[in-house]
């Protein structure tokens, strides 16, 4: 066990009351035992910091070297983790640079070392450079393969995201998502889910964590009690599941039951930020004073009562970020963390933004509102002592306190020979191309025309495809219009009746959980419509069907889609991924690197579509095109 946790028999204040301490008394003086419990707690992300005044709201400043200002906050708190995001994600030698930093903090106190995670994914959830560490297609993805090929893409991903953000420092995993998307509309979810069956979802999910642990990376189960039925991001709102008992049962809490009871268990499950009356209907008075629903996170009945209790599990829970909507328009940070510790969490994941030296002032304002609660009973000590005994078991069981003799320099070399790992960037590949599925045909696949006229959400999109055109059929005539601003009048009048028309569409818009959190809501809200955009596309399906013009829609996100289409487009198909990179791989030596982009180009052609819809578009009312 680690120095600081080895015994719990005495509260040893460093000052001579709570409210006494100050921040420059606390880089001073020892810390107490009661300040390192709580810190162990917090896991604070450092996305954003400056030092220039710059209102917090403001700051944009990435943190990809750790400021003196921010190591002391480590310090000073004896902070349990970090969570870090693209922005603070650049090279290899800058990531493990930032990360060695922050862990070199806690050696030189004694300190515990830190988790240092991520939200790693795959598909649209993704933090590092794809250049560095592969991203892969995603869980639907995944779970497209899974009649032809069980649980082996599964096994294989989580093994490869594992080992490639291992050697880089991170250690603990936000992943994977085994929410059951039984909800079309889900706007945060959708294809970060393997499917809408439980047991496909749960055989998935327990493999990609066994896999993963194996390489010595933390997994996160989430979100726990399930997101797979809403139709709300809890990053913008409070989300509600009406599902009774019975079916919570079944669909929601299926993944989490088997991988708690499997062989290897995740390290973590993290909470959601969602109301489930039938496990818990009590109300509180919420900030604005109106009465709500506790959240999942909030709840004892449901993180003790239902996740330790009736689960039986022992690891370690970890909310969702706190500065999410569903949380942070409920609470005050304070109330928050001591609400979430009372139901039963461990770790208060982004419980205080931390943007400028102001609201460094302000979280120790916080935190010792957070010893107050301990010494006031608010906090339970003896809650406190098991909760912080699960976190110090944790770290030791993945061996976090290890340093290893090889110098930080002599590291970085060695793993920037290796990454990205050719055996990922393979594998992608071949995700990419089992996914692929055929959804409906009426007779033009494989497309025997040399003459292609696109309609792609982006101009990144309209480069991969035509670059997989050059590719795979050399000598293509191949035009692209980008969707990133819908076009005035009527462009299909002149588009040639000769070739056949493609329309890629990424439905749902980003979620702020892919576009890296709440710092990101203004972009967020002024992305142009989806309907007008639909409008858009079926005025051209309709012109093009006129003329007798071949059609194509590639769903390149949830294939959901594809049923509005179907009166309309001669053949659909789903690749449940869209994403693509512009600088020069390293594998293929190509300029844009999108496996699912070269897989469905190669489907329109004639290449095998093996995939099979993990998840229903068309109800059962609706007939299926052909």
């Amino acid at each position: 066990m680690f120095r600081t946790f080895v015994v719990f028999t005495t509260i040893l204040f460093a000052c001579a009351s709570i409210s006494a301490c100050t921040p420059e008394r606390r880089a001073s003086e020892p810390l107490s035992e009661v300040r390192q419990m709580l810190g162990q707690k917090l896991m604070l992300d450092f996305r954003y910091f400056c030092n220039d005044g710059t209102p917090s709201e403001d700051c944009q400043q990435a943190v990809t070297e750790l400021p003196p200002e921010l190591a002391e906050v480590l310090r000073s708190g004896a902070i349990g983790g970090v969570i870090v995001f693209a922005e603070n994600l650049e090279t290899t030698p800058q990531i493990m640079s930032l990360i060695d930093a922050m862990q070199q903090v806690m050696r030189k106190h004694e300190l515990p070392p830190l988790f240092i995670a991520l939200d790693q994914e795959g598909g649209r959830v993704a933090r590092l450079p794809d250049d560095i560490v592969t991203r892969f297609s995603g869980n639907m993805a995944i779970g497209a393969t899974y009649p032809n090929h069980g649980t082996l893409f599964a096994e294989r991903v989580g093994a490869g995201i594992g080992k490639a953000v291992k050697m880089l420092g991170f250690n603990l995993n936000f992943a994977p998502t085994v929410d059951v998307n039984v909800n079309p509309d889900n706007p945060v979810i959708n294809v970060r889910s393997y499917g809408e069956d439980a047991g496909l979802v749960a055989a998935l999910g327990q493999a990609t964590v066994k896999a993963m642990q194996a390489q010595g990376v933390m997994s996160a189960l989430k979100h726990f009690p399930g997101h797979g039925d809403t139709h709300v991001d809890s990053h913008t709102g409070l989300p509600r599941v009406d599902h009774d008992r019975a079916t919570i049962d079944a669909v929601d809490l299926l993944p989490f039951k088997r991988s708690i009871a499997s062989s290897s268990p995740p390290a973590m499950i993290m909470t959601a930020h969602i109301q489930y009356p039938q496990l818990d209907d009590t109300t509180f008075i919420a900030t604005d004073g109106e009465p709500t629903i506790l959240p999942a996170t909030m709840s004892h009945k449901i993180l003790t009562g239902v996740l330790r209790q009736e689960l039986g599990y022992q690891g370690v829970i970890v909310t969702d970020a706190l500065d999410m909507a569903g949380i942070a328009h409920y609470f005050d940070p304070l109330a928050a963390t001591i609400q979430t510790f009372h139901a039963g969490a461990d770790i208060a994941l982004m419980p205080y933004t931390i943007r400028n030296n102001d609201d460094i002032a302000g979280f120790w304002q916080y935190f010792a509102g957070l010893e107050r609660a301990v010494e006031d009973g608010a906090i339970d000590f003896t809650q406190l002592q098991a909760s912080v005994a699960r976190i110090a078991e944790l770290k030791e069981q993945y061996g976090l306190q290890a340093t290893g003799n090889m110098p930080l320099a002599e590291r970085i070399e060695n793993v920037e020979k290796r990454l990205p790992l050719a055996a990922n960037k393979r594998l992608e590949r071949e995700l990419a191309a089992a996914a692929l599925t055929k959804v409906f045909d009426q007779g033009v696949l494989p497309v025997t025309t040399n003459k292609w006229q696109l309609v792609m959400p982006d101009t990144l999109r309209c480069q991969a495809f035509r670059q997989a055109f050059a590719a795979q059929q050399p000598g293509s005539s191949v035009d692209c219009l980008s969707l990133s601003e819908l076009p005035e009048g009527t462009p299909w009048q002149d588009w040639d009746p000769n070739a056949t028309l493609v329309i890629g569409d990424i439905t749902p818009h980003h979620s702020l959980a892919e576009m890296g959190g709440m710092d990101d809501l203004k972009n967020w809200r002024d992305r142009p419509s989806k309907d007008a955009q639909y409008r858009w596309i079926e005025q051209a399906l309709t012109a093009s069907k006129a003329r007798q013009q071949a059609t194509v829609v590639i769903a390149l996100r949830a294939p959901y889609v594809l049923s509005r289409f179907a009166g309309l487009a001669d053949a659909a198909l789903a690749s449940y991924d869209y994403s693509a990179y512009d600088p020069i791989d390293a594998v293929t030596g190509t300029n844009i690197h999108s496996p699912s982009v070269a897989a469905a180009v190669a489907g329109l052609l004639g290449a095998p579509t093996p995939g099979v819809l993990p998840v229903t578009v068309f109800p059962a009312e609706t007939e299926q095109p052909q």
